[in-house]
């Protein structure tokens, strides 16, 4: 599975690449924060999923089954976030 590429989608890289539109999302860095795919219940780093990049956005998907865990797509002024099958995202929260 992880050998088909979404159409539109040009580059794969590792989910680090995504830190700036998850930051733009979420407004801190959520590279470290551990993602599960509600398909294969792979769980690891945002970091360690596959990114396909655009200009429109970003797909992140499982490495472990290459569904889709979520994708965020900007268009002028709007963005919108789609999850797929991420069934849980945790992070820690600093000062806590």
């Amino acid at each position: 599975m992880m050998d088909v590429e979404h159409s539109g989608h040009r580059e794969r890289v590792d989910g680090n690449a995504a830190g700036g539109y998850l930051l733009d999302i979420f407004g801190r860095d959520m590279t470290a924060a551990r993602a599960s795919c509600a398909q294969c219940d792979h769980e690891a780093a945002l970091a360690d999923a596959v990114a396909e990049l655009d200009d429109a956005g970003v797909i992140l998907l499982c490495r472990g089954c290459g569904h889709t865990l979520l994708t965020s797509l900007r268009s002028g002024a709007e963005q919108t976030l789609m999850i797929g099958s991420l069934t849980r995202l945790r992070w820690v929260v600093e000062g806590a």
